[in-house]
């Protein structure tokens, strides 16, 4: 499997290298009995198993975002360098800080013109960054070190979310409260692959289990909450920010196992390649610092980045609880004493999960997976 990956990821830089940044592809990574299959219309191969997965579903039908006058800033429109940044999914509100470093002029001041491009596919955004026809992008932790296994020269520079945003939720009345209780158990994943499985295999080894321990891991799809609520599965891996609102708002209350309380596994964050990092290295230190201080004002004031982000994301009513809280729950994941701070025991045992997933032949040169360089004093 790892000689087809290599293989794969090969290919993907090769074709990678005629494409022109232009519209996202939008699409799912799925795997099945060793074979990897696309749904949509993919430009390139995957770079591993692995892949990004939606955060959110939007609770409202869609209709005009607000609009919100932009902040003056220091530099003219021409002075700008125009900059894209790759997003994963579609635009929703756990994407504020960007909306809020844009419209609050933090990326201007460090002379970037920002544009965003969303898209399922994390691993043909992460190809792209890698041959340099992308410079910037947010990406999983786990994606950084498949990628690099297989010799891309991808760096993460900022780490967005401090703990990791997956976590196994059960019934109220459910007895499992810990990961030993899922002993036996049938659960629930969107597919074997990506941060959900990755996520589970964490959890299961920080228990000293592993997946035989199980009675079924049961491919459930994106759609978690019909399945769950007919109680056809005992758990389910989710994104703690949203999905269990959503299922408690449809059947019944619910308890969450977070990952992030037994396996601290680096999330998304900000990436960028080699290439970038030494020939225009001010670049990479003012996306930090923009971004940086749309964080930290996204963390200081929720109301006003969820304002900020009717502007960014359709259907987003000028009062929606639900909503409201998926930011505040995101928030708590992105708290940080430091914001952006990576550490090397996060990535050192992200490595080590993906070695015992037979991912990568060794966690050798994962610190290269990341730097802390380019993060300020502060976010003044």
């Amino acid at each position: 499997m790892r000689k087809l990956l290599s293989i794969l990821f090969v290919l993907s830089l090769a074709l990678s290298a005629c494409i022109v940044t232009g519209d996202p592809q939008v699409g799912i990574m799925k795997k099945d009995h060793g074979e990897v299959k696309k749904e949509g219309a993919p430009k390139v191969e995957p770079t591993a198993e692995a892949t990004a997965e939606p955060t959110a579903e939007p609770t409202v039908e869609p209709t005009p975002g607000a609009v919100l006058p932009y902040r003056d800033v220091l530099a003219s429109e021409t002075d700008l360098v125009p900059i894209t940044l790759f997003l994963g999914y579609i635009p929703n509100v756990q994407f504020a800080p960007v909306y809020v470093a844009i419209e609050q002029g933090f990326f201007a001041e460090e002379g970037i013109a920002l544009k965003i491009e969303h898209g399922f596919d994390e691993t043909e955004g992460l190809t792209r960054i890698a041959t340099d026809n992308l410079q910037f992008g947010m990406i999983s932790g786990e994606q950084v070190v498949l990628a690099r296994a297989q010799g891309a020269p991808v760096k993460y520079f900022f780490r967005w979310y401090q703990r990791f945003p997956v976590g196994v939720v059960v019934p109220k009345d459910s007895p499992i409260r810990k990961p030993q209780d899922l002993k036996g158990k049938i659960v629930g994943v969107p597919g074997k692959f990506g941060a959900s499985y990755f996520g589970l295999k964490a959890l299961l080894n920080a228990a000293g289990m592993s997946e035989a321990d199980l009675r079924e891991v049961r491919a459930i799809g994106y759609d978690t909450a019909p399945i769950f609520c007919e109680r056809q599965v005992d758990a389910s891996v989710i994104y703690i920010a949203n999905e269990p609102l959503q299922i408690a708002a449809r059947c019944f209350d619910v308890e969450v196992i977070a990952i992030s309380d037994y396996a601290d596994l680096v999330s998304n964050g900000l990436v960028t390649n080699e290439k970038t990092i030494a020939e225009r290295p001010e670049l990479v230190r003012g996306m930090a610092r923009a971004y940086g201080r749309g964080l930290a004002l996204t963390i200081a004031d929720p109301d006003l980045a969820y304002q900020i982000s009717r502007k960014y994301v359709e259907g987003l009513a000028e009062d929606d609880p639900v909503q409201k809280q998926v930011l505040l729950r995101s928030i708590e994941l992105w708290k940080a004493e430091r914001l952006g701070e990576s550490t090397d025991s996060a990535w050192k045992l992200t490595a080590e999960t993906l070695l015992s997933m037979g991912l990568i032949d060794s966690i050798e040169g994962y610190q290269d997976a990341f730097t802390n360089e380019f993060l300020p004093e502060s976010y003044e």
